[in-house]
């Protein structure tokens, strides 16, 4: 996923209940090479954390354009398995309303709600998949009869209920494995509170260094974590013994950490 609470044109296939998020990131670009309509949709905040005890928080959808414009917003746990994301439906969160019209110019606020209000052992972690979706007569003109892929502009936001008390930082291991004919960089978190990575670059003891992303890389959730295909030109001579890494983690800049290399298959 780039940092998902910013927009991305992509194309889902209605009633798909599972789905990691890289997935979602290659339908986007995908749907980038194909028409498509404009879109008009905006979404705030990008990022929802709820309060101790705060049963519901309000997300706004605005319509920036000049005809009506319908929006979808479904409401998915998200979890981790040291490799990727997965979304899953949830059970204790919901969106109200989950389907608006929006006029030209006008906005909707939805309300997310806590249904399961009881104290978690740990983050409890969410993802709002935010569609604006369009018109019938738009996809007819298209050619589309097929009734299975729609373009649209999609939103994904992070939604964290943190656990009762002070959770604390997150507690982050690295790792670099070689699996699959390419290099990973994982995050594992141990830590009660999520991480949100940024910034990330590794380097060795004798000066060589790699950018991995400037700007965000993505997150460890609290608990688990998981690991980011670097790209070819990635020199495999930093995978080396004495490989540390810097990063900006939950908008703080930590020292550098050391770096478990595996070259295992």
């Amino acid at each position: 996923m780039s940092e998902l609470r910013g927009a991305v044109r992509t194309a889902d296939r209605l009633g798909l209940i599972r789905m990691s998020l890289p997935a979602m990131l290659a339908m986007a670009a995908a749907a980038l090479a194909q028409p498509a309509l404009a879109a008009s949709l905006q979404v705030s905040p990008v990022v929802l954390v709820f309060q101790s005890g705060q049963p519901a928080l309000g997300l706004t959808l605005r319509n920036t354009g000049d005809a009506p414009l319908t929006g979808q917003v479904r409401v998915f746990t998200w979890s981790q398995d040291g490799k990727d994301d997965a979304l899953e439906p949830a059970q204790a969160l919901v969106a109200s309303p989950p389907m608006v019209v929006i006029p030209p110019q006008a906005e909707q606020l939805v309300r997310v709600v806590r249904v399961n209000r009881q104290p978690a052992e740990r983050e409890l972690t969410f993802r709002l998949l935010i569609d604006e979706l369009p018109p019938p007569q738009a996809a007819a003109a298209s050619g589309d009869t097929t009734g299975g892929v729609n373009f649209r502009l999609r939103y994904s936001i992070p939604v964290f209920v943190p656990m009762p008390g002070a959770p604390g930082e997150p507690k982050l291991s690295w790792t670099l494995k070689q699996h699959d004919g390419a290099w990973f960089l994982g995050a594992s978190n141990s830590g009660a509170t999520h991480a949100q990575l940024s910034a990330v670059k590794l380097s060795t003891a004798n000066g060589q260094s790699f950018e991995v992303s400037a700007g965000l890389l993505g997150y460890a959730l609290a608990g688990s974590g998981r690991e980011w295909r670097m790209p070819d030109q990635f020199p495999a001579a930093l995978g080396s013994a004495d490989l540390q890494v810097q990063a900006t983690v939950n908008s703080t800049v930590l020292p550098a950490a050391a770096v478990a290399v595996s070259g295992g298959q």
